[in-house]
């Protein structure tokens, strides 16, 4: 069905900076945090997957709004503080979409929610594959788990970093799926993204 496209995702050809680079280091504190099982045990309820977001935490909504509304999953995330990359944030554990999910949304200097990262809280975000092709399979069918709440996912991309392959299954609007290739350990981990700190600041 889909295509691999080694280009990013702009639709006019050009090199364009990616829209989740500036996440990496925020994407790593989140998987950690999901493998290290401290705070790992899903709220009793279930979430509202949709385009903008999960629960509470849509984008464009305000951080201290959103904290307030996700009390009734987790009193602990009412708590805003710095993040892994000094914006305002708030982290959760949630079920989404029969998905056990470690959320964090990041604010922008409006106050606004501008980012939310989610990875599988049950430790699935990272796995040992037998290569890059596994683990696009791997992103492909997350995003299919994913798809009668976000729509089918769009024709996928990879890129090519200095030490993984990040495969990009986009859905309309600012959401997307990353699973990223490790081949030096043979790792694979998953990421489920709603729009970037770039694409905020334009």
């Amino acid at each position: 069905m889909s295509t691999a496209e080694r280009a990013p995702l702009g639709t006019d050809g050009a090199r364009q900076r990616p829209p989740f680079a500036g996440m990496l280091a925020c994407a790593l504190a989140l998987l950690l945090s999901s493998l290290g099982g401290a705070g790992s045990t899903p709220t009793a309820g279930e979430a509202a997957l949709t385009p903008r977001g999960i629960g509470p935490m849509q984008l464009g909504v305000p951080l201290a709004d959103a904290a307030r509304d996700t009390q009734r999953f987790d009193p602990a995330a009412g708590q805003i503080g710095p993040g892994c990359d000094e914006r305002d944030q708030i982290s959760v554990v949630l079920r989404a979409a029969g998905e056990s999910l470690s959320v964090m949304a990041m604010a922008g200097t409006n106050a606004a929610i501008e980012e939310i990262l989610a990875v599988p809280a049950d430790g699935a975000g990272a796995v040992t594959l037998a290569d890059a092709e596994a683990c696009r399979a791997h992103g492909a069918a997350f995003a299919a788990r994913l798809a009668p709440r976000l729509g089918e996912a769009l024709a996928w991309s990879v890129r090519e970093r200095p030490v993984s392959l990040e495969f990009v299954f986009p859905f309309g609007g600012e959401v997307r799926v990353v699973s990223r290739w490790f081949a030096g350990g043979k790792s694979c981990d998953l990421l489920l993204q709603f729009g970037s700190k770039a694409s905020a600041e334009h």
